[in-house]
């Protein structure tokens, strides 16, 4: 091979030499880049995404209640039949000053490991406002026809409830709901606004009576018909309407 071939070679290998560094120095800022972002987003604590992982979790054990919390209907059935006592749901204590995001949170999960699929029957629904958390009672399982006395069979859901309840010093409203039906002639009170008073005080007398709480901390109010959740146009919507809600207070204005 001639002398000048030589050269052509030692040239060529050189020039493949001189370039190579380059690849393992793209190489190097690439991970270093890839280092720093990791670094940046597990460090950055996004509230979103972790409530979202919460939530997925939940519904993939079945935890997850219905648009307000608690769940009603089949799917509040499956969630609560007689294997969930065999999922192990962490209850860290009411939360005793948390908002009514985190407070309706605990609540979800208390119902869910303590009632049973006969006493979720009779949970309307679950949600929460900016100064509390509302628990609906289909007014049908606890109370009859233009009845005002609780039910022997709501008892053991109202008990279960109560426990929840001693759990925290916070103001607890009964509030009685109805929907626009007028009460019959032969009723023993004139309106409905009698009729949702007298069912909101029977629970607040049955609190303080069975399970001794503070009746400082409790109040009863009638709504009547005037603050509908669905439209009183079919019976479903006034299905929805009948109820009692206990109004757990959170704002600490209102607690006086």
């Amino acid at each position: 091979m001639s002398e000048e071939s030589n050269n052509r070679k030692n040239n060529q290998e050189e020039h493949e030499n001189h370039e190579r560094w380059l690849v393992s120095y793209a190489d190097f800022i690439t991970l270093l880049f890839a280092f720093f972002v990791v670094m940046y987003a597990t460090s950055t604590n996004n509230q979103e995404k972790q409530k979202s992982f919460e939530n997925s979790v939940r519904v993939n054990f079945k935890l997850e209640g219905s648009g307000g919390g608690a769940g009603t209907g089949a799917d509040k059935g499956e969630a609560g039949g007689e294997n969930s006592a065999d999922v192990i749901i962490p209850m860290e204590g009411f939360p005793p000053r948390g908002g009514p995001g985190e407070t309706q949170e605990y609540v979800s999960r208390f119902m869910e490991k303590k009632l049973d699929k006969s006493d979720k029957e009779k949970i309307q629904d679950l949600r929460h406002d900016a100064m509390g958390v509302r628990i609906a009672l289909a007014s049908s399982q606890f109370f009859n026809p233009g009845g005002t006395k609780i039910k022997v069979g709501a008892l053991p859901a109202l008990d279960k409830l109560a426990a929840l309840l001693q759990e925290t010093d916070r103001k607890i409203i009964i509030e009685g709901h109805t929907d626009n039906t007028p009460v019959s002639k032969d009723a023993p009170f004139e309106s409905n606004w009698e009729l949702a008073s007298l069912r909101a005080t029977s629970i607040v007398k049955y609190l303080i009576k069975y399970h001794q709480m503070d009746p400082k901390r409790l109040a009863a109010i009638s709504y009547a018909d005037t603050r509908p959740l669905k439209s009183n146009d079919s019976e479903e919507g006034r299905s929805q309407n009948r109820r009692i809600e206990i109004y757990l207070v959170l704002d600490e204005k209102l607690q006086n």
